[in-house]
């Protein structure tokens, strides 16, 4: 999730009367129990809510707030424990089960989510914490669409939700709504709404237009920390380089980003080291496999799965933004409609959980493929091409080939030194353990283009390898490619913009060459 995680205040419960003298107590405490955690001293509420749900095993009111306390501790398990407990003890609790939903989505449990928070909407239909859930779940279906106008109607219900703003610009963002987007956060600095999650969604929009000087603003932000967090001080260190180098001072901005990287490698080296291991391996073998592309729709479904792929910052969302300017061509963005596929296949055959096709047995393709074509028609619903832009997928390109009809490559490559630098510039929420290293960085994207072009090799007229360079040259060239590779018309009109990140390393050139050689 992107860390808005429903957290609602515990209801007022109505005042026991004085002469019940366990009950009076048990109420006093909660409420003590809730004004910690709402200060946010979590494990002292949890201390309380502990003894309390030991003593009396059926307070539904101890088990909610213990629920969120754990929430708040990121203690999801033992969350989900408390709040399934205290849904049990009261059904008709739309905050319990708005709760749950949010739990459920923080553990990967997505239909369980839309499930549980549909309860919770028939409870109490229009509540704004519930639309801020819903927004939550349609976001990580990367439905970004419908999750925008679920933010956006809970933030018309309470203009106070800082979630609801958050998600609702990040949406807008996503969709190309930059003006939009700009102007919600930006309201949210003036109404001194500061967090890392608004400066890194101002620091990735269109310099043209931000209007506030964001760097003033990320030093008020710091200036109000009132503890010296790591993780805050680190991503204040990426914010603070994006800033910089947006300012021209390049300097400057590499020495935040080398002090920033360094700290995270230390944290995720075993990790970097495990995946480049895994990418040799995946090479390897990708070059040993003989791959039988499958032909038909399966069902009678025709559409054709399009999967733009590419090193993270190589310009996949440009290639997507212009695809999507054909007809009969519906953005997926980054969706987990594969890992659905895979996992749901390896739950019903009995065997672990796995979103990874490589440990799949190929016995279950078929049963894969079915559940993949369903998630595809309810995605894709009349359109005749659908995009999937999850970097993740060159891993499993070929058995994806194989095992899936109507499926498509277009491979986005980039300048070396533009691309290591924009991932060396990033801060990643989870995974991407090679970006904390230049040599690390190197080496993934060389090994991303060696297996672009084994791909290529191997999935004749299903694969078109593109330049980002190119792309910013000549958009209609690379349009034309992925209108003749899907069989679509070329539109009339102008083209969106696509932005211009070229040479972005140039600046850099000698610090980076002095980074890899020391």
């Amino acid at each position: 999730m992107s860390g808005h995680l429903y957290k609602g205040n515990a209801p007022t419960w109505g005042r026991p009367s004085a002469g019940a003298d366990p009950l009076r107590e048990s109420f006093r405490k909660l409420e003590q129990a809730e004004a910690f955690r709402q200060q946010g001293e979590a494990e002292r509420a949890r201390v309380i809510c502990e003894s309390l749900v030991s003593r009396f095993p059926d307070y539904f009111g101890a088990l909610y707030t213990l629920g969120l306390v754990y929430v708040d501790l990121s203690r999801y398990p033992q969350a989900l424990g408390c709040l399934v407990r205290a849904a049990m003890l009261n059904p008709r609790s739309w905050r319990a089960l708005t709760a749950l939903s949010a739990v459920y989505l923080e553990l990967g449990a997505r239909e369980m989510a839309a499930h549980t928070l549909e309860q919770a909407r028939l409870i109490k239909p229009g509540d704004p914490n519930i639309l801020v859930t819903l927004g939550e779940i349609y976001r990580e279906e990367r439905e970004y669409e419908l999750a925008r106008d679920a933010y956006a109607k809970s933030f018309e219900l309470d203009g106070s939700l800082d979630a609801a703003a958050l998600g609702l610009g990040a949406c807008c963002a996503h969709l190309g709504q930059y003006a939009q987007a700009a102007e919600i956060f930006e309201g949210m600095l003036k109404r001194e709404k500061r967090s890392a999650s608004v400066f890194f969604e101002l620091s990735n929009l269109p310099a043209a237009f931000v209007t506030v000087d964001l760097l003033s603003e990320l030093q008020k932000f710091t200036d109000e920390q009132k503890q010296n967090q790591p993780d805050v001080t680190n991503s204040v260190a990426f914010l603070t380089a994006a800033l910089l180098d947006r300012a021209g001072r390049y300097e400057e901005a590499w020495d935040h980003l080398v002090a920033a990287n360094r700290t995270l490698h230390q944290v995720v080296q075993r990790d970097a080291q495990e995946t480049a291991e895994t990418e040799r391996t995946n090479l390897a073998q990708l070059k040993r496999k003989r791959v039988k592309v499958r032909s038909g729709g399966g069902r009678g479904n025709r559409t054709i799965s399009l999967f733009i792929l590419g090193p993270s910052r190589s310009g996949k969302t440009t290639m997507e933004t212009l695809v999507a300017t054909l007809d009969g061509v519906k953005r997926g963005y980054e969706n987990p409609s594969v890992e659905n596929a895979i996992r749901r296949a390896s739950q019903s055959a009995g065997l672990l959980t796995t979103s990874m096709f490589e440990v799949l047995p190929p016995t279950l393709n078929s049963e894969c493929r079915d559940i993949y074509l369903e998630e595809l028609s309810r995605r894709a619903g009349s359109a005749k091409v659908f995009t999937n832009t999850h970097p993740g997928r060159i891993h499993d390109a070929a058995r994806v080939a194989a095992a899936f009809p109507n499926v498509r490559f277009i491979f986005v490559k980039r300048n070396l030194q533009d691309n290591m630098l924009r991932i060396y510039m990033r801060k990643y929420l989870t995974g991407n353990s090679y970006a904390y290293d230049l040599r690390s960085v190197k080496d993934h994207i060389t090994w991303y283009h060696r297996m672009f072009d084994v791909l290529a090799e191997k999935l004749p007229g299903r694969v078109r390898i593109i330049n980002y360079e190119d792309m910013v040259v000549d958009p209609a060239g690379a349009l034309r490619m992925a209108a003749d590779l899907c069989g679509l018309p070329m539109p009339e009109g102008p083209l969106p913009e696509v932005g211009d990140d070229r040479g972005c390393a140039e600046p850099y050139r000698e610090l980076m060459a002095a980074a890899l050689e020391g």
